[in-house]
Formats: structure tokens, C-alpha cells, sequence
């Protein structure tokens, strides 16, 4: 499979572009090009999709080299404009409701399709590190960005049964790894991980009046482990801060 430096090259050199041509169609310099085609580093999501659209190739292609390349099938082409129509509308509905005292809606409620949020594996968010930049190749699918969500943030797939009934298994969770500990309340909900542990896991924080009477608890009571107290020093992954889920 072709790395995303080779696409991006192959795609430029077949529109017959020159580097600095290219970045003034989608807002970059010409160094920035150079650095993406030479696997320097990575675009941002909303520079791979500007990329995407220039060249009328799919973003999950773009990005991963995954599924087809192209977007111009026409019935691949009618579901991707009817479902980015209905979100649309939905996020429209949304953005226009009242609350009762006739008052706006708080942008906190709010949905944007812009920049949208990323859904990483468990095991890259077990690494995730608030000082790192959200790279594309983390990502496995993306959601709409809530209002005044970090830029850093990113979204999980709920798996298991342990935090039913309030999050199913399919639900996703937005995640913001800007929290420290001492910023927790007791009762929030978190994703850690533990020591050498490549993987992440979400539950409920319980503070109690020492650092020893801390652990984590499962929302769902019929869980075996009601109290996981680990075993070596924690690391927090993040704050969940909301919920998506999809129909």
C-alpha cells in the first residue's frame, strides 16, 4: 500500500502542478507541500480534505489509502451529498432552537461538520498526549466537532458492557486531554491507562479522602469488578466531555 507522501505526489504530478501552485489552491505555503510529499510530517484533517476536494479523490483514501479512490461514482457520490444534507439540516435545527425563556441556544449544544473530530484506536488514545497535534493516521473515522471542543480533543468507540446503561457498546465518546488531576471531580468520567499498558479504559473516577482511597468504577452494576484500584501509577488519557451516538 502506498504511503500517503506517495499519493499526494502522484495526484499533484498527474494535475501537472507546481508545489507552490498547489498550496495557494488550498492555503498552504509551498515548504508545507514539500514536507507532506517528503514524509516530514503530517497535514492537518482539514488540509487532507481540502487536498481530497481539489483532486476529487475520497479523504479515507487520501489519508489511509483505504477504500476507493474515487468520489465521482454516482451512487457513492448521491449517499456522501444525502447524508452531509441531512447533518447539515440536523446541526441547522440544532444551531436555530429556542430554549424555553426564549432565549438562544448555549454554542456549547451545538454541533459543526467543520474540522471535524477524530476517532482513534484505544490503543492510540492509551498514548494520546495533550502536547501532540491530531494526525490523520491516528484516525479510523471522524464525528462533528461540538462547540468550544479543544482542537487536540478526539472521540472513542465505546466497547464492552461495563459502563451500560448509560453508554452502550457502538456509542462514541468525545475525549479532551487537556484535564489534570487535580482538576477532577469526584463522580467525573475519564479515560486512563495504567503503567506500561498500551491500551486505554473509560469509567467513573471515585475521590475519596486520600490518594489511596481513589479507583474507578463502572457505571453498569451488574459488573463483576465494582472497584479497580490499579496496580502501578496512573496516567490520564483524558475527560469525557460528551456523547455521540449513531443510528
Amino acid at each position: 500500500m502506498s504511503t500517503f507522501s506517495e499519493r499526494l505526489y502522484k495526484l499533484r504530478k498527474e494535475k501537472k502542478l507546481a508545489r507552490d501552485a498547489l498550496g495557494t489552491k488550498i492555503g498552504v505555503s509551498k515548504t508545507a507541500i514539500k514536507n507532506w510529499e517528503d514524509g516530514e510530517n503530517m497535514p492537518k484533517v482539514e488540509h487532507v480534505q481540502a487536498l481530497a476536494k481539489f483532486f476529487g479523490v475520497s479523504f479515507d483514501w487520501l489519508a489511509t489509502g483505504g477504500q476507493n479512490a474515487k468520489l465521482v461514482e454516482p451512487i457513492r457520490q448521491k449517499l456522501d451529498i444525502d447524508i452531509l444534507k441531512e447533518l447539515k439540516d440536523k446541526i441547522a435545527a440544532i444551531e436555530n432552537r429556542k430554549v424555553a425563556h426564549s432565549e438562544a441556544l448555549e454554542p456549547s449544544n451545538a454541533l459543526s461538520i467543520n474540522n471535524p473530530v477524530p476517532v482513534v484506536e484505544w490503543v492510540a488514545a492509551g498514548s494520546w498526549s495533550h502536547a501532540n497535534a491530531v494526525m490523520v493516521y491516528d484516525a479510523f473515522d471522524y464525528l462533528p466537532r461540538p462547540f468550544n471542543f479543544p482542537e487536540n480533543g478526539f472521540a472513542l468507540k465505546v466497547r464492552g458492557v461495563s459502563m451500560m446503561p448509560k453508554f452502550e457498546p457502538g456509542d462514541y465518546i468525545y475525549v479532551d486531554p487537556n484535564y489534570g488531576f487535580l482538576e477532577l471531580k469526584n463522580g467525573d468520567l475519564v479515560v486512563v491507562r495504567e503503567g506500561e499498558n498500551d491500551e486505554a479504559t473509560f469509567k467513573q473516577l471515585i475521590i475519596g479522602d486520600t490518594a489511596e482511597d481513589m479507583y474507578l468504577k463502572p457505571l453498569n452494576p451488574d459488573w463483576h469488578e465494582q472497584k479497580m484500584v490499579p496496580k502501578s501509577e496512573w496516567e490520564l488519557v483524558g475527560k469525557v466531555v460528551g456523547k455521540w451516538v449513531a443510528f
